[in-house]
């Protein structure tokens, strides 16, 4: 059960860069600060880890070991991103992602434990 919980919230961070991968060249295109070429690549690169992490969440999904330490790296380098959002002001979003954060490492900690 932890470990499905840890799934839903990095299947539901794989949503999120799915669409930032695609609403960022259409946003982009109205007040482009930089070249196409720019964002498009962000939008590749992003797309790339929407599917890293669907693939992420799926193994969790299934009981599988081998995607908790994947989980454990995104989801430490998420919590400073997290805390400068935090105190950049942006406490809603920032707040979220942080205890999102904090619930999966727990929940992918717990599910190592009872593997």
């Amino acid at each position: 059960m932890p470990g499905q919980v840890a799934a839903a919230i990095i299947g539901l961070q794989a949503a999120g860069c799915a669409v930032i991968a695609f609403a960022f060249p259409l946003m982009a295109a109205h007040d482009a600060g930089l070249s196409i070429a720019s964002h498009l690549m962000f939008a590749v690169f992003t797309g790339l880890f929407a599917v890293g992490l669907g693939v992420v969440a799926r193994g969790l999904w299934k009981g599988l070991s081998w995607p908790r330490t994947a989980t454990l790296v995104w989801l430490v380098i998420l919590l400073p991103v997290a805390w400068g959002m935090v105190q950049a002001g942006w406490l809603l979003a920032g707040g979220l992602i942080l205890g999102s954060a904090v619930v999966a490492i727990v929940a992918v900690a717990a599910e190592g434990r009872s593997a």
